[in-house]
């Protein structure tokens, strides 16, 4: 892994805003691998580009049934 610079880290409380999930949601996405993280002490931190990569990866195109068009 390549250095990544200071300010490309996200601690926990970051995390959780961006993505608008709970504490547990994020525990989750530890527990089962989906996103890595660095501890220091008692605290966590993620990188910024392991997060944009779970909203790329679970990125989901669809189109909405009854959206007006008959044809």
């Amino acid at each position: 892994v390549g250095q990544t610079p200071l300010e490309d880290w996200r601690d926990n409380q970051d995390v959780m805003q961006l993505l608008h999930i709970s504490a547990r949601t994020l525990q989750t996405l530890r527990s089962n691998g989906t996103l890595p993280f660095s501890r220091i002490g008692n605290k966590l931190y993620y990188r910024k580009e392991d997060i944009q990569r779970i909203l790329k990866d679970n990125y989901t195109m669809f189109k909405l049934r009854g959206d007006g068009n008959n044809g």
